[in-house]
């Protein structure tokens, strides 16, 4: 074998080791995406579930509206636990749509702005729904009226009315002022970087991190 045959040798061997490392990155690429697919899927299926639980609160809330409609604190608590259980409902299911919407088909960059639109829309949610967190006097009021058949807001007295409503417009602002800063602009700060992958999920956070990584290359 003369110098320009082992050349041709040579050369021929490098691009078939140049293509093998091409196909078995691109199986190892849609062996990963399969699997982000299916987590995926599977976080639509828990949306549903939330769904279902959501609408059956609101169904029980209203039943529970409707049995005394008066203008009594449990009635009232109960009304304004139904708003966000509404709001609960309503997101869950923009929610799914967002996820159904999610198209593997696409150009990278447009995967990885749905994947980011899922995250999004997640936090807001989370965020609307802590906003039921300022009323926590609803959960109380209802419980004693369901547990104990206890008007509760009938038995405090006036000192205790008043703690109640500064302690809870108090936290109003403090969860307004927090749930502002959590947002990944702020991303730089640490217990707001700990609380949107808490509240996101290290799934949809690795989905993202997973298709950057595939631009990238």
């Amino acid at each position: 074998m003369n110098l320009d045959n082992v050349k041709t040798a040579w050369q021929q061997q490098n691009n078939d080791t140049g293509v093998a490392i091409t196909i078995n990155q691109t199986k190892l690429s849609d062996i990963k995406l399969n699997k982000q697919m299916q987590q995926l899927n599977n976080m639509k299926w828990m949306r549903i579930v939330e769904s279902l639980a959501f609408f059956l609160i609101i169904v029980l809330l209203w039943q529970y509206i409707v049995t005394d409609f008066s203008l009594s604190a449990p009635t009232i608590s109960a009304f304004v636990l139904n708003v966000f259980a509404i709001v609960g409902l309503a997101g869950n299911i923009g929610q799914i749509v967002l996820i159904s919407q999610v198209d593997y088909s696409k150009p990278v960059s447009d995967l990885q702005k749905d994947i980011y639109s899922v995250c999004t829309h997640k936090l807001q949610l989370t965020k609307l729904l802590l906003m039921s967190v300022p009323f926590y006097m609803a959960y109380v009021f209802i419980g004693f009226d369901l547990l104990l058949g206890v008007d509760l807001f009938q038995h405090l007295e006036q000192h205790m009315i008043w703690f109640y409503s500064l302690s809870s417009t108090l936290l109003f602002f403090v969860t307004a002022y927090l749930l502002a800063k959590l947002d990944y602009k702020n991303i730089s700060l640490t217990w707001v970087k700990n609380t949107i992958q808490f509240i996101v999920g290290e799934r949809l956070v690795n989905m993202a991190q997973f298709i950057n990584s595939i631009e990238s290359t």
